[in-house]
């Protein structure tokens, strides 16, 4: 017994399954700690909550570019520490199921290692994908109210115009990214602006430079009044 227990041992800790045995031992230790001490789903969790249109340039496209990946694998959908034990899982079986049948020489090189690793980590990453996509619906939060950011002020991450632009607003729940457009104006990237109206039609938000909308006007008064 002690030497079947011994060599499982020692096939769970081998080269090609280390890395999904170690991650699985990580989640089980979240869980026997989440439960004793009563961490939540969202101990550890981020937003995603950015609008990821692929007409965009620059470091903001390629960032939002790089976001589709993970919105298309569920994360940030549901809870990340949910999203990452279904990961562990599916990684941990796959690593088992693919050494099982193509099982590795202790021989074999460290890069062929490291192949047979990535792989199959993306198999555990698609399953987990068909397997949290049901979930989504559980976890879906309430529909963004676009009116509510009328009148708050918010940055550009592109030169915005009347044909293309996106802004940056701070929030509690998270930060939003979304496409702006202007009246006629061009504003360049970074202007503080002030979201005037939502474009219902187009579905984006109507911003003007933030002196545009009387804050000057204000501040020429207090400086005259000073004087």
């Amino acid at each position: 017994m002690s030497s079947e227990l011994t060599e499982l041992t020692n096939h769970f800790f081998s080269a090609p399954l280390i890395v999904s045995t170690g991650l699985m031992l990580f989640v089980i230790a979240y869980w026997v700690i989440s439960i004793l001490t009563g961490l939540g789903l969202d101990a550890i969790d981020f937003d995603l909550d950015f609008d990821t249109d692929a007409d965009v340039g620059g470091i903001d496209g390629f960032m939002g570019i790089g976001l589709l990946p993970l919105k298309w694998l569920n994360i940030g959908a549901i809870p990340l520490m949910l999203w990452s034990s279904i990961f562990a899982v599916a990684f941990f079986f796959a690593s088992l199921g693919v050494e099982y049948y193509q099982p590795l020489t202790e021989e074999a090189a460290t890069g062929v290692i490291a192949v047979r690793v990535i792989w199959v980590m993306g198999v555990g990453a698609i399953g987990t994908k068909f397997i949290t996509q049901p979930m989504r619906s559980w976890f879906k939060e309430h529909a963004l109210d676009h009116h509510e950011f009328i009148g708050k002020q918010a940055t550009t991450r592109i030169t915005t115009h009347p044909t293309r632009g996106k802004i940056f607003i701070e929030r509690k729940e998270g930060d939003l990214i979304s496409e702006a457009r202007t009246a006629g104006e061009e504003i360049p990237n970074g202007t503080r602006v002030t979201v005037v109206s939502y474009d219902e039609i187009q579905k984006v938000y109507m911003v003007a430079e933030s002196r545009s909308t009387g804050e000057e006007t204000i501040n020429n008064n207090e400086e005259t009044e000073n004087v």
